[in-house]
């Protein structure tokens, strides 16, 4: 197997920031899907935050050359 290229500088704090964003929109989610409780404007928020985060991730992406 050969060995992984480097990543430039500019994707990989962009591959760094997405990653945050996800797991940014993977907290938000979590709860909603393992059976917490929550009020329908706390839901809201929660979709609101994932959403945006998956949004981000796909700018920034992009912005390195990713066909989105």
């Amino acid at each position: 197997m050969s060995k992984s290229r480097e990543w430039p500088n500019n994707a990989r704090a962009a591959r760094d920031s997405a990653a945050e964003d996800a797991v940014r929109a993977i907290r938000a989610l979590h709860p909603l899907v393992t059976g917490q409780t929550f009020t329908a404007v706390e839901v809201l928020r929660r979709q609101a935050i994932a959403l945006a985060a998956v949004q981000a991730i796909a700018v920034k992406l992009q912005g390195v050359g990713a066909p989105v």
